[in-house]
């Protein structure tokens, strides 16, 4: 299996064909990923997916010359960027939804019997922001540093902290009922 940073430098040198198969590696994620941000929201999470995936072919030539240089030892690198990428794709995605829907209904899970299992840490977050819950989804779904999330969210480092734990209170005090 040919590694992430060469499917980056074969998608650039030899030809788009080759960025297909970072999308089938990392589809799965994302969508896994796009469904805890909204929530359960399968239709949201697809096109958070397909808007993440976009982004990336489009500055794929930034990853090559940058992010590479930063992170030298990090195996996940090429997934720590999308990551990024599909944080910033939710943010719009949010934004274009709540001018559309009333905000209880935008944070309101949709149910299939496929996520069944989900279904209980959707009801879980529901409480939180947009904002909190991509810093909650990162940290204690995905174990990403709080130095990770800061960089990814362009959020400070202190701040991930106190809004991560303000979000804990939040969930405890909402289900400790």
């Amino acid at each position: 299996m040919l590694s992430d940073d060469t499917l980056v430098a074969r998608t650039l040198s030899e030809g788009n064909h080759h960025f297909g198969a970072l999308v089938k590696r990392y589809a799965d994620y994302l969508f896994g990923y796009g469904l805890r941000l909204t929530g359960g929201n399968a239709s949201l999470a697809e096109d958070l997916s397909q808007q993440t995936f976009l982004r990336a072919f489009k500055y794929l030539p930034s990853y090559d010359k940058q992010h590479r240089l930063r992170h030298q030892n990090n195996e996940y690198r090429f997934r720590n960027w999308l990551t990024g990428i599909a944080t910033n794709c939710f943010r719009d995605l949010i934004g274009i939804e709540q001018r559309y829907q009333p905000l209880a209904h935008a944070a309101e899970p949709i149910f299939d019997p496929s996520y069944r299992d989900s279904h209980a840490f959707f009801s879980l977050i529901k409480p939180l922001g947009a904002e909190d819950r991509v810093l909650f989804v990162l940290r204690y779904v995905y174990e990403f540093s709080i130095d990770e999330i800061s960089e990814h969210t362009g959020v400070n480092s202190g701040t991930v902290k106190s809004r991560l734990s303000r979000a804990m209170r939040k969930l405890r005090d909402t289900h400790h009922d």
